[in-house]
């Protein structure tokens, strides 16, 4: 149906359809306010887009989630072949939409994402953890996860599927980076009419001192828009990248 939709409408066109497609469901229309329906269609949209692997639904609690997103996904794609690719995966109690073409990259290019395991004093490690090359390959070959996945790859896991520059690989189970300094970076999507929150991380400051080469802001602010501003200029939309420094009480992973 989008084949003939000039690029620069292409975003609207596809936001349009999943607001409507919300609306024919009765738990979106009585559990989250027009406005998060747009948002949460923003981020659907750029997912079936293509202009990053995954999202994290953040705007919206759906009791079986599973039977609600898969009806969610059907009635889209009986009109709309952009989401064809789209797939809801569970993970960690959480839901998550994975454009699965973009997954296929996401697994092949995952070498580059620096992985900091969560200590007293976080570390850079030196390769991806195997588990998490592992997980990838089989989501981006069965499109599922495995049901009994560990903290310790499950949080990793979403941090390269959403687009983290740095992923972090919890050590243990309790507080993290506890009043220490952050490097935070969050990017957003813009146009004329609309100024959309696209994601944010962050990656201990002690660790750019350590390894300029890898994670200096400058060196990621480099490697976001390299990986993302190609396809968001294509559809008409511009990628605005921030750095800040942060402390915070503890990191929520």
């Amino acid at each position: 149906m989008f084949t003939s939709v000039p690029k620069h409408d292409l975003v609207s066109t596809v936001v349009g359809a999943v607001e409507a497609a919300l609306r024919k469901q009765l738990v979106f229309r009585r559990t989250i306010s027009p406005t998060k329906r747009t948002t949460f269609a923003l981020d659907l949209a750029l997912i079936a887009l293509g202009c990053r692997c995954a999202w994290l639904v953040d705007v919206a609690v759906a009791q079986d989630a599973e039977e609600v997103y898969a009806d969610l996904l059907q009635i889209l794609c009986q009109d709309h072949e952009v989401f064809d690719k789209v797939r809801h995966i569970r993970c960690s109690e959480q839901s998550f939409f994975v454009n699965m073409e973009q997954c296929q990259q996401t697994s092949a290019s995952a070498t580059e994402v620096c992985f900091v395991l969560l200590r007293q004093d976080p570390q850079l490690l030196p390769h991806p953890p195997p588990a998490i090359l592992a997980t990838l390959r089989t989501l981006a070959a069965t499109s599922a996860l495995p049901p009994d996945l560990e903290s310790r790859t499950a949080i990793p896991l979403a941090g390269v599927l959403l687009g983290y520059a740095a992923a972090y690989v919890p050590d243990t189970d309790g507080a993290f980076l506890a009043n220490a300094s952050l490097d935070v970076f969050a990017c957003r999507v813009r146009t004329p009419t609309w100024d959309h929150a696209f994601l944010k991380f962050s990656c201990p400051a002690v660790l750019a001192a350590a390894h300029p080469e890898r994670l200096a802001p400058t060196r990621i602010i480099g490697s976001l828009k390299t990986r993302f501003e190609p396809r968001l200029k294509e559809l008409g939309l511009t990628l605005i990248v921030e750095h800040s420094t942060e402390i915070m009480d503890r990191v929520a992973l």
